[in-house]
């Protein structure tokens, strides 16, 4: 009997309805021709509910898609929880969301779990976890649209450091050589979290001034990564103690992209959760960026 893993967050993140679809169809507007460079390695999208970063994420899905839709997403996302393994890899089953079923790459799943010497392969980690399953749909409208069958392997990490961002990143791109798979890396992150509710008000800033702020934090980040500095990266966290939630899995993505022959980063958008909410008591920030060859 086949696993499946059921969505979490559908209805509340991002909608459980048809209206998932037009959403996707309006995010996805301007979409060009499904591509066949594969030049692009991975991206970074958000994760909040899709009201506020949806269409940021989309621009990162928009890219892969213009530049070719690889075998595999490898998903890498903070674990919220606290639940299962500190760095748990899904094994095996589907992922199930409104829009269908997706399969989860076991080959390339246990592979990576036994490369890194660091990864559990561990479902509870999962089961209630918002920063990979609000990718899956982004990746199964697209793979509808290119008539292609895309598989995932979802990772959460718990533990978020350099030394896990290279045994992942290692991980994967060595598993992608052994098995012959075309793979993209996905790392799940919002930025800076500001606001009481989040625990960090670091200093006052007047209200009209936050978002401004906000975005100078965030770019310090955005540099190292456009950089791939994984060292800069982890760096500027600690002195800005800034509180991007998944740091691992950028790192992650930096370290897969080097392997696999990645030559350039690229922003393509930044904004945060105070043009939505136009509130200064709790602003997100949101970024969109892919790695190329």
């Amino acid at each position: 009997m086949t696993e499946v893993r059921y969505p979490a967050v559908a209805g509340s993140f991002y909608p459980a309805d048809e209206s998932l679809i037009e959403m996707l169809e309006e995010f996805f507007n301007d979409l060009g021709e499904e591509g066949s460079e594969r030049r692009i390695t991975a991206g970074v999208a958000p994760h909040a509910g899709y009201i506020f970063s949806g269409y940021t994420a989309s621009r990162t899905y928009k890219a892969i898609f213009e530049d070719g839709l690889p075998e595999t997403f490898v998903i890498l996302g903070p674990n919220h929880t606290g639940l299962g393994s500190p760095i748990a890899v899904y094994p095996s089953g589907e992922w199930l969301t409104p829009l269908g079923e997706i399969e989860v790459d076991a080959e390339m799943a246990k592979a990576i779990a036994r490369l890194s010497g660091i990864a559990d392969l561990d479902e509870l980690a999962h089961k209630y976890e918002h920063s990979i399953e609000v990718q899956v749909p982004f990746i199964q409208y697209l793979a509808e649209l290119a008539g292609k069958k895309v598989r995932i392997v979802p990772i959460t990490l718990g533990i978020q450091d350099e030394e896990v961002s290279r045994a992942l990143g290692r991980a994967i791109f060595e598993a992608s050589q052994e098995l012959g798979r075309d793979v993209v890396v996905i790392a799940s992150t919002d930025f800076m979290h500001y606001g009481a509710m989040y625990g960090y008000v670091p200093f006052r800033v007047r209200a009209d001034e936050l978002p401004h702020r906000i975005k100078e934090w965030d770019f310090r980040l955005v540099r190292r990564i456009l950089d791939f500095d994984v060292d800069g990266l982890f760096r500027e966290l600690r002195e800005m103690n800034h509180t991007m939630c998944g740091p691992g899995a950028v790192g992650t993505a930096i370290v897969y992209s080097r392997s696999a022959g990645a030559l350039e980063a690229e922003l393509l958008r930044y904004t945060t959760s105070y043009e939505v909410s136009r509130s200064t008591e709790a602003v997100v920030g949101y970024a969109s960026i892919v790695m190329r060859r």
